[in-house]
């Protein structure tokens, strides 16, 4: 997650948005499979890695399970908190189809000022492993769409990994894409901006996903920005998931929508930003619990996507 753009996200938070409403009424789920195990066991063989072996790890893990990625370099500008003249998305593809839907999670990690690497592990490891995860498990479908799950890179110096995406891409064929940033707490599926046009097929799909689950799903009509922007900028139907608790979700979407009415002590920072960028960042933030509720978000929205666009 972006450290500057939080920053200008919080600053941009206003009084005038209403409070997030309930969701769309429940609709018979499909029997939940047992829950997924060996996920902090994969998130532990990242966390506190350099990007460029996370990803190398990552790359292995889409192989362990059955997929072929490929890897998108594109030039990027070094700096001393950012030294590689190269970034590199991977890419592994589900299905075929004439479109596609994009799956996306960005899996670099920044820097502290004394040249240290972040562990990584909300920010944005655990997102990183489930998307292996979920590209493993559409593998059991017959899908409409080719589904491409891409992992992002150089999210945190500015999007340029899915900026370059966008850019290379034929985006005529993408019919919508799905970002994850932020994997911390459990119980709450948080997701935005809703305050975005164009969007209207993915909230539905995604509302009528939360509501056969058994988490809480939370719109935010202010929400960080991450890997989605590009996406949006494109004209492509796109939203932006994280988990988190209830209370912190709650507090976050005060913080970030409610202005100066939001009853929140002067200064207040939501916890999620004080872990992230931070040595905090480690992998006791993040439950196994959180991580299987994202997989299956994740894949009961992909699925209605593609039935519905």
């Amino acid at each position: 997650m972006a450290c500057a753009a939080l920053c200008a996200c919080l600053a941009l938070a206003c009084s005038n948005i209403a409070a997030p409403g309930p969701e769309s009424p429940p609709t018979p789920a499909e029997p939940r499979q047992a829950p997924l195990t060996g996920l902090l066991d994969d998130l532990g063989r990242i966390v506190g890695r350099e990007t460029v072996d996370r990803g190398a790890e990552l790359l292995r893990m889409f192989r362990e399970r059955g997929l072929e990625p490929l890897e998108q370099e594109f030039p990027a500008t070094a700096t001393e908190r950012q030294p590689r003249g190269t970034g590199k998305n991977l890419i592994a593809t589900v299905g075929e189809g004439p479109r596609d839907i994009v799956v996306g999670a960005h899996y670099d990690v920044v820097r502290l000022e004394d040249g240290t690497v972040v562990g990584g592990a909300v920010d944005n490891g655990a997102a990183s492993v489930v998307l292996t995860r979920v590209a493993e498990t559409l593998q059991r479908h017959e899908l409409s769409h080719r589904v491409r799950i891409v992992l992002f890179d150089l999210e945190e110096h500015g999007l340029l990994g899915s900026q370059a995406y966008v850019q290379v891409e034929d985006t005529g064929r993408v019919a919508a894409m799905v970002n994850v940033d932020v994997v911390v707490g459990e119980g709450t599926l948080m997701y935005g901006p809703t305050s975005h046009e164009g969007n209207d097929t993915v909230y539905r799909s995604l509302r009528v996903a939360c509501a056969a689950s058994e988490i809480t799903c939370m719109g935010f009509p202010r929400y960080p920005p991450s890997d989605d922007r590009p996406f949006q900028a494109a004209g492509i139907p796109n939203v932006s998931l994280a988990m988190n608790g209830a209370a912190a979700s709650h507090q976050m979407w005060l913080a970030l929508n409610a202005g100066p009415e939001s009853g929140l002590r002067e200064g207040f920072m939501p916890e999620v930003f004080r872990i992230i960028h931070s040595s905090r960042d480690t992998i006791e933030h993040v439950s196994e619990a959180a991580m299987n509720d994202l997989h299956d978000l994740v894949v009961a929205l992909v699925l209605g996507l593609d039935g519905a666009l």
